[in-house]
């Protein structure tokens, strides 16, 4: 599943194909981690349960509709996305306007799969996009701030739109 593997200066880099947006993305990872571990965390990438793939999309769309209301009238002054989100869009709409970039898999710290991502969002240019997945759950998604799995996760985090995602 992990292609092109090989040591950089920052560590171990390859390339992975995410079925959910039907892309080849970039991958990364520390030296101190195994690669069967990491060849786990691609499979359980391209495994997550529709649960799973649905609260990315809740979650992405709570964090579209928090900036553009924290933007306000700024907001269609450089607004690039490719139609208008508001409460009613279907959730799953939000798709088109992620772009993911890296899959990156940290050391674990116990026999768990934890991964993160790092994607651009046609709504945040600055910041962009994480995903953050432990043991197929969704654990944050909010702003990159390289976030891995095995970070706690404070439930009353207004800037982690995982947080009260609604059904």
């Amino acid at each position: 599943m992990i292609t092109n593997v090989h040591k950089t200066d920052y560590g171990i880099e390859g390339n992975v194909y995410w079925e959910l947006f039907d892309k080849e993305i970039s991958f990364a990872m520390d030296e101190d981690v195994d690669i069967a571990y990491a060849e786990k965390c691609a499979e359980a990438l391209n495994n997550l349960s529709g649960e799973t793939v649905n609260d990315i999309w809740r979650a992405a769309k709570k964090y579209c509709l928090f900036f553009i209301d924290l933007c306000g009238d700024e907001w269609d002054n450089w607004n690039e996305m490719s139609f208008k989100v508001t409460e009613k869009t279907p959730a799953e709409e939000i798709k088109s306007e992620i772009f993911p970039s890296v899959f990156i898999v940290n050391k674990p710290e116990d026999d768990r799969i934890g991964f993160h991502l790092e994607c651009n969002c046609s709504w945040e240019p600055e910041h962009g996009l994480e995903i953050t997945v432990l043991d197929g759950k969704l654990v944050y998604l909010g702003a990159f701030e390289s976030r891995d799995a095995w970070e706690e996760f404070d439930p009353d985090d207004e800037w982690n739109f995982v947080n009260d995602v609604e059904e």
